[in-house]
């Protein structure tokens, strides 16, 4: 059974041939493929003709990326997006092996027809590509290191890499899954997210706030200590830690709470104390949810007082960043640093 095919296009490799390139529609392999991947779209409907994505080209700086026009004719003849991971047949030093290989499907495609015996394959490792007939490919669901040539003299090393390699897609996807389908249970989980513009290609961040309504999240820049709105579904991301996609896919809880400095408490109340004009009158923002708790973050217009929890708990409510669990009094000092 193949792997569920995702919508979303941001994280998926790609094939392309220009728009003005020209075509042999007897000599596929000659049409002049460019390969790369999605970093971000501009919209969800793969079918709106206005969409655009940000993609980075194989053998290209990041720093080259560039925005596409996806269904332009005087930008592409062909568009295909990643689909699933098949175990394709390969030669490798005159054996006949099995590598895993990604299968693709047309975004957008004019005038030009792929045969069924001549679709486009890329292999793992060495992103090579072969023209076959997916009907005849075996779906790849475990690692098997007899298909993938560990009779027939592939080198350990090489068989380990296209192991890990068919690892990491499998976990890329059902990353992708979660943050698009349930991000209610990520508030305090740890991501690298996708910089669209700036110098730097990533950052990485803490998830913070989810809103149900757009699936955005909210997460909160280590570098610059800022808070941003990223929609995983327009702009890739990756969450991070070792077993954490796993544990989550087992129901486990793994979101753990930013610790708060006393600094940050004094920040806060700071804050609480000044007045509407010297705040700019904030407006009100939808309701978040954040580890499946939803918190109004209208922010409130008299003064707060209180003890410092107290105003550490209206602070979390007013901006959306996180709700407490439901836990005794001295954990939650614990995990504030408070003593």
């Amino acid at each position: 059974m193949a792997f569920r095919y995702r919508e979303d296009l941001v994280g998926k490799r790609f094939l392309s041939v220009s728009g003005v390139a020209k075509i042999n529609v007897n000599k596929v392999s000659e049409w002049g493929w460019k390969a790369g991947v999605i970093r971000a779209a501009s919209l969800k409907d793969n079918k709106n003709k206005e969409l655009q994505v940000l993609v980075e080209y194989d053998g290209v700086d990041w720093q080259r990326r560039e925005w596409v026009a996806v269904h332009s004719r005087r930008t592409f003849r062909v568009f295909l997006v990643e689909r699933t991971l098949v175990w394709a047949p390969k030669k490798y030093e005159n054996e006949e092996v099995k590598w895993p290989a990604l299968t693709f499907s047309p975004l957008f495609a004019v005038d030009v027809t792929l045969q069924a015996d001549c679709q486009p394959v890329e292999f793992l490792h060495d992103r090579s590509l072969q023209f076959l007939d997916y009907a005849n490919l075996q779906p790849f669901q475990d690692w098997d290191a007899r298909l993938a040539g560990s009779e027939a003299g592939v080198g350990t090393d090489l068989l380990s890499s296209l192991c890990a390699e068919s690892a990491e897609w499998r976990s890329v996807q059902d990353g992708q899954r979660i943050l698009t389908s349930t991000p209610s249970v990520l508030g305090g989980c740890r991501a690298q997210v996708y910089r669209v513009a700036g110098a730097t290609q990533w950052y990485t961040a803490v998830i913070v706030g989810v809103n149900e309504h757009t699936g955005e999240l909210t997460v909160t820049d280590d570098t610059v200590l800022e808070e941003h709105s990223e929609d995983p579904a327009l702009v890739q991301m990756r969450l991070l830690g070792d077993g954490v996609i796993e544990s989550i896919m087992r129901g486990e809880v793994v979101g753990v709470m930013p610790r708060r400095s006393r600094s940050n408490l004094q920040r806060i109340e700071r804050e609480n104390n000044k007045s509407p004009a010297t705040t700019g009158g904030r407006k009100k923002q939808a309701a978040v949810r954040s580890n499946g708790h939803i918190a109004s973050v209208e922010p409130p217009q008299q003064q707060q007082t209180g003890t410092t929890q107290e105003l550490e708990q209206i602070e979390i409510n007013k901006k959306g960043k996180m709700l407490f669990h439901s836990i005794g009094h001295s954990r939650i000092n614990n995990s504030m640093g408070i003593h």
